[in-house]
């Protein structure tokens, strides 16, 4: 079995530091330490090359288990790019990973590689929406309240068969919004939140604090 992460990463995934070391550093250890990964290749603005290889170089274990590609303006572009240069590598499954999201359990990793190798088609990590959701129109007056139930919030890493993959990205899909096969979900985790905000970030450093205390 092997599988293969293509990270997506921006510059601010460069520049963002928790506990000392970039998002970007922490989403390819947690990948690479999921005990399922094989492989990790880091998509990134052409500008962010030289200081993306020397985050990779600083993480314990990327030896020989990571690569760094230059990306394009549009991420499904930039996914196609990151499919074509593994061309000729065998691998099961491909996830497709934001760098963003700095702090996925392995847990969720392993689950969806898991249900990949199992037979889906395509796999995402998701949480059930706790919060009331309003309807509201162009000038913000609240028209009706939505009924959750069956919504759910995306992280990834979102999974998939290589074959898939490539067949959308031959097609100019986006993989991460528009999907054109079966998606099958998982359970996500609170932690593998998005941190976009400085307020996200405080909350993964307290979260490492108390790990680490």
């Amino acid at each position: 079995m092997k599988v293969v992460a293509l990270v997506l990463a921006s510059a601010r995934d460069n520049s963002v530091r928790v506990h000392g070391a970039p998002l970007l550093a922490h989403a390819v250890r947690g990948l690479l330490e999921a005990g399922c990964v094989s492989e990790t290749v880091v998509i990134v603005p052409a500008a962010e090359l030289g200081r993306t290889e020397s985050t990779i170089r600083a993480v314990p274990g990327t030896e020989g288990r990571c690569r760094v590609l230059s990306g394009a303006s549009q991420r499904a572009e930039s996914i196609r790019l990151a499919v074509a240069a593994l061309d000729g590598d065998e691998c099961d499954v491909i996830l497709l990973h934001d760098a963003a999201r700095a702090f996925v359990p392995a847990t969720v990793v392993r689950a969806v590689a898991d249900a990949v190798l199992q037979g889906a088609e395509a796999v995402l990590p998701v949480l059930p929406v706790t919060d009331t959701v309003k309807l509201v129109d162009a000038d913000g007056v609240i028209e009706a309240t939505e009924d959750r139930s069956g919504l759910r919030t995306a992280q990834t890493p979102f999974g998939c068969t290589p074959e898939v993959l490539r067949k959308a990205c031959a097609d100019g899909v986006d993989p991460l919004a528009d999907f054109p096969g079966t998606v099958r979900t998982v359970a996500g985790h609170p932690a593998a939140i998005r941190l976009t905000t400085p307020f996200d970030v405080a909350v993964a450093e307290a979260l490492l604090n108390e790990e680490r205390a």
